[in-house]
């Protein structure tokens, strides 16, 4: 079985789509893990979300949660959450969903359910951040997976796979790896796949 990985789409349904392609994804036979930002600043956030629903839903993927899906799940219920969002690209998502609070509603919810914070294999710890260095997984806290932004070696036995900050290239540091190839700022959308480490970018 394949891990094929990716992080922070965040609303290049396009890139999406044709890097699935590209690497060949094939539900039977391969684990997808998202690891979140699937909202916020590209064009088709609400495409994205229902793009993941599927995926979720009907081919057993993994959706982790970002920072920016997690504002935009506590948006709408808490002042400060919006005020944040809307200082992170809400309006393009807001714009995705043609206004439709509704339509915003329902995947807010959706989201709420079904995003994991994190998720271990025997091999690897996948999670949108990163992890707090030599700190058991149950002591984590949530801001720190949501995010951090560092290099140092997190000490867990395991490579930890995120994205979160914007690298040209896959970057390997200690025993992370960085996945986010930056889409949405004009570079990559890039899927990982593991154990055989093969990169796929469109």
């Amino acid at each position: 079985m394949r891990y094929l990985v990716i992080s922070d789409i965040h609303g290049e349904m396009e890139k999406f789509e044709r890097v699935l392609d590209k690497a060949s994804y094939c539900p039977e036979s391969d684990q997808l893990i998202l690891l979140g930002d699937y909202v916020d600043r590209g064009p088709q956030s609400r495409e994205v979300v229902k793009k993941v629903k599927s995926l979720v839903e009907n081919d057993g993927a993994i959706a982790l949660k970002g920072n920016h899906d997690d504002l935009f799940i506590r948006a709408k219920d808490e002042k400060k959450a919006l005020v944040q969002w809307e200082m992170n690209g809400a309006s393009s998502t807001f714009d995705s969903y043609n206004r439709n609070a509704e339509a915003v509603r329902e995947d807010q919810e959706w989201m709420s359910k079904h995003l994991w914070l994190y998720y271990e294999t025997d091999k690897y710890i996948f999670v949108h951040a990163g992890l707090k260095p030599n700190t058991p997984l149950e002591k984590q806290d949530e801001f720190t997976m949501l995010w951090t932004r560092h290099t140092e070696q997190i000490g867990l036995g395991k490579t930890v796979i995120h994205g979160h900050t914007p690298v040209r290239d896959i970057a390997y540091y200690e025993d992370q790896i960085d996945i986010d190839t930056g889409a949405v700022y004009g570079g990559k959308l890039t899927i990982l796949e593991l154990p055989t480490h093969e990169v796929y970018t469109v």
